[in-house]
């Protein structure tokens, strides 16, 4: 037998919440977010809230995860190998015209491939915020070979993993959470790249030195608007600026923090009720 503990939590707190239980004994952890398309049959989610079901497959271990987390007690499954079984649901997706993400075992097609372990949590590509990032990565660096490349909020650092993959010069990954941050260093080592190639850092835009030909900034409406003047001074003249992490709804908000900096607005894309806002300095 094993054992399933299922948590809502908001959108924006699931990927730590993932983090904290593996680190609990999960064996594998399923997140459901807002706009996701789930399997039928699933409970809808509440209103502005996601969902992570951790599977264990020791009962004492789902039952002190529940006691640390707060949870309702775990419930019962019948027999089944989660530690392979929760990869059902992680496949090859292409993220851009030239490029993909790919599961480790799954084999990657023809093009540019960034492999990423769901296992890790903090962002494999499949949410819209991050995917529509990732799609302007790849039309950026298509535009402006060699560009270097800032991510701000980094996460698993699959945005920088590819922008690196597609040739990008200088490629920094920002980040506030040491966890995340070490998820990043593991996928830039799954994929194969020198330590030293991305720049990790533990740290706000405002201490990072120099400035891109592309920014990326996939975080929350708060957090960017909080962070507009320190991001704003690391885009180049010309650089582009991309925002993410945002409702539709919250399109007008983020990009009139940038307007007031002296930015131009491009145009943006929406995707499952998400947005993305591309910005010239």
């Amino acid at each position: 037998m094993s054992w399933a503990l299922v948590l809502v939590a908001p959108p924006d707190e699931l990927e730590v919440l993932a983090a904290e239980l593996f680190e609990l004994g999960a064996l594998g952890v399923e997140l459901q977010e807002p706009g996701m398309l789930l399997m039928p049959g699933t409970p809808e989610l509440p209103h502005g809230r996601g969902r992570a079901i951790a599977h264990f497959e020791q009962q004492n271990l789902a039952l002190e995860a529940a006691e640390t987390l707060g949870a309702e007690p775990p419930v019962e499954l019948a027999a089944q190998d989660w530690s392979t079984a929760w990869r059902a649901h992680h496949h090859v997706m292409q993220v851009g015209p030239r490029s993909w993400v790919v599961p480790p075992w799954e084999k990657a097609p023809d093009g540019v491939c960034v492999t990423i372990d769901p296992g890790m949590a903090f962002g494999t590509g499949s949410h819209a915020t991050t995917s529509l990032c990732l799609e302007a990565c790849d039309e950026l660096l298509a535009l402006r070979p060699g560009a270097d490349l800032l991510d701000v909020g980094t996460g698993s650092g699959v945005i920088a993993l590819l922008a690196v993959k597609l040739g990008a010069g200088r490629v920094v990954g920002t980040e506030n959470d040491l966890v995340a941050l070490r998820a990043a260093r593991e996928g830039a080592a799954l994929n194969g790249l020198a330590p030293d190639r991305i720049e990790w850092l533990l740290a706000d835009p405002q201490e990072v030195r120099g400035q891109f030909g592309i920014v990326i900034a996939n975080i929350l409406l708060n957090t960017l608007e909080e962070l507009a003047p320190q991001i704003v001074a690391r885009v180049l003249p010309k650089g582009r600026l991309v925002l993410s992490g945002l409702l539709a709804a919250q399109g007008d908000a983020a990009e009139h923090a940038y307007l007031a900096l002296g930015l131009r607005p491009l145009g943006r894309k929406e995707r499952q009720g998400w947005i993305r806002v591309e910005l010239e300095r």
